[in-house]
């Protein structure tokens, strides 16, 4: 739901009119579609990802800083990367992670959640692999490839 109502913010903002413009009810909900916690923040990273084709088996990991209003501070620090394919599916793969960072952020969380992040470095792995069980706490979070 939150994806909808982020591409419809963006549909409306494209057409140079507001939310409330294309539904009086969705322009109150729209304020309440910031982030508030760790779920609803894996959940929004993982819709601003493309995965390029011919890149299964690869992964890159991120270490990175957001500010208490959504903002990243300063550029993310690759921690490690395992990308396969030739040349070109490599860097089509790490490419589509910092596209995806980029499309994502900064993002509309609210206040409390705000405080957290502000304290706590962000880890974030994009992996091209089935789905496995993975550490996922808090600011641990593991994205799979849509399969």
């Amino acid at each position: 739901m939150k994806v909808a109502r982020a591409c419809l913010v963006a549909l409306a903002a494209a057409l140079g009119g507001s939310l409330a413009a294309l539904s009086p009810g969705w322009a109150q909900t729209a304020s309440s579609s910031a982030i508030n916690n760790w779920a609803e923040l894996r959940v929004a990273l993982a819709s601003c990802w493309k995965v390029p084709a011919d890149t299964e088996g690869s992964q890159i990991s991120f270490r990175f800083g957001l500010n208490k209003t959504g903002g990243m501070r300063g550029p993310p620090l690759v921690t490690s990367r395992q990308l396969k394919g030739d040349q070109d599916a490599r860097k089509r793969f790490e490419d589509a992670a910092l596209e995806a960072l980029s499309r994502c952020f900064p993002m509309s969380i609210t206040p409390a959640f705000g405080a957290i992040l502000g304290e706590s470095p962000i880890r974030l792995r994009f992996v091209n692999t089935p789905p496995t069980a993975a550490y996922q706490i808090n600011n641990n979070i593991t994205i799979f490839a849509p399969q």
